[in-house]
């Protein structure tokens, strides 16, 4: 029993420097729901004060200990049809150099190929958590996203009438009014 509270204990104090951390950055969002699986979870807004960030997910599974940062993207259909329609393996081929861009940048990742989504994730484990080290990782798993963003925009460009190189100006990192929904 006393094993248990102290477990639950580090748990708190291990959320509560997670908090800290993203509060004094000012990319705190929301937490979510409880869920059974999780002992905590957060919404990520990165960058700082970018009136359009993207949403990072933070958690802590409860059957590990190291805790979770990763972004989850969805292609819009709309993207997939233009890649697919310039070359059938259009959408095939981008998430091999996904596969491979992970890869090289030593991140974990899922990748659901049928459903055109995918996930960039990162882990960091409590004896390795300091402040600097949690905000390379944040930046880590950004990065790589919008890196990966800018790929498929590479497969898109041409290929959706009325879309060109002036639609960079007007990124936009939130689910609502990217080219991810």
């Amino acid at each position: 029993m006393n094993k248990l509270k102290i477990y639950m204990t580090e748990l708190s104090e291990l959320e509560e420097k997670i908090r800290e951390y993203a509060i004094d950055e000012g990319i705190l969002g929301k937490k979510y729901p409880d869920n059974p699986k999780l002992e905590f979870s957060y919404n990520i807004n990165f960058p700082p004060n970018n009136p359009k960030p993207m949403k990072l997910m933070i958690l802590k599974p409860k059957d590990r200990k190291a805790i979770i940062i990763q972004s989850n993207i969805q292609i819009r259909k709309e993207h997939v049809d233009a890649i697919n329609k310039k070359d059938s393996l259009g959408i095939k081929k981008f998430f091999m150099i996904f596969q491979k861009y992970m890869l090289t940048k030593n991140m974990l990742y899922n990748i659901d190929v049928k459903k055109y989504r995918y996930s960039v994730i990162e882990s960091i484990y409590p004896d390795g958590l300091t402040e600097q080290f949690f905000y390379t990782t944040v930046r880590a798993v950004f990065n790589t996203s919008v890196f990966m963003n800018m790929t498929l925009m590479d497969f898109i460009m041409g290929a959706i009438p009325g879309k060109s190189l002036k639609d960079i100006d007007n990124m936009n990192f939130s689910n609502g009014n990217s080219m991810f929904t």
